[in-house]
């Protein structure tokens, strides 16, 4: 097995393992994966790992991620498991997540960065004015957002800035996309849940010349009138968990989700 190494938090005194069964790397600074790669480990939080989109695209090559951040929600394990990573690997010790990849189209010749994201794309206010942003399902008008922007998240991406705007929380297997309004102005807009094989076209301008484009923790300024397309991708990204880091124990362990002294504190059940 070959694996591959990528993370801020990487030193160059770094000890890897030494085994007969694996060899390992540290990923160039051109961040080109080596031929033949297996897995590809990040080390830090979850922006590294988020990183590794661009780093593996559509190869098929899988990702554990250690958490050498704060929250780590994204990464399948935590510094005191590196020990035993490489038994559970071997051993086909870990369970596996299929994670949704959106897809941004723009008009030919205007891309300036990865045009792929595996949390979400986003489109947001640059300056005081608000953003109108005019939704279409499948050449079907949606609704006409005004406010700070919207966000088109996957499952994966849900319980990331589409939480903070009032999305809901979706299941990683779950085949669908979350449309979440930013701060928007009108009070009869809430977040949709719509199936991932639908396309949808949005056209944003406002008063002012420029807005910003998300594509998870990549950003670049657009002119404005700016026209874009977001679907699904032909391919998808697979991360590795181990030692029963579910997405349900994740949500309670990270997120603290349930949690309420009634139930007995940080000890609860």
């Amino acid at each position: 097995m070959k694996v591959v190494f990528y993370g801020k938090d990487l030193k160059k005194d770094w000890h890897l393992p030494k085994r007969s069964d694996m060899t390992f790397q540290m990923l160039g600074d051109d961040r080109k994966l080596p031929p033949g790669t297996d897995l590809l480990v990040t080390i830090g939080g979850d922006g590294t790992f988020l990183e590794a989109l661009e780093i593996v695209k559509d190869t098929g090559v899988p990702i554990a991620g250690v958490n050498f951040g704060r929250l780590g929600f994204l990464t399948g394990c935590g510094p005191d498991f590196m020990g035993y990573m490489f038994d559970s690997v071997k051993e086909k010790d870990f369970s596996t997540t299929n994670h949704t990849v959106l897809h941004l189209i723009e008009e030919e010749g205007s891309s300036e960065m990865y045009p792929y994201a595996m949390n979400e794309v986003c489109i947001q206010r640059l300056g005081s004015a608000m953003l109108e942003v005019d939704v279409k399902m499948n050449e079907k008008p949606v609704a006409t957002y005004r406010g700070d922007g919207i966000i088109v998240a996957t499952p994966t991406g849900s319980t990331a800035y589409s939480l903070s705007v009032g999305g809901p929380i979706v299941f990683p297997r779950s085949g669908v996309l979350v449309l979440s309004p930013i701060a928007p102005h009108n009070l009869n807009v809430r977040p949709i849940v719509f199936p991932d094989h639908d396309l949808l076209e949005i056209q944003v301008k406002s008063r002012v010349p420029h807005a910003h484009l998300h594509l998870d923790n990549r950003c670049r300024v657009v002119n404005l009138p700016y026209s874009f397309q977001v679907k699904k991708a032909d391919f998808h990204l697979t991360s590795l968990s181990f030692a029963g880091n579910d997405f349900i124990t994740t949500l309670r362990e990270k997120l603290m989700m349930g949690f309420d002294k009634r139930n007995g504190g940080e000890g609860y059940e």
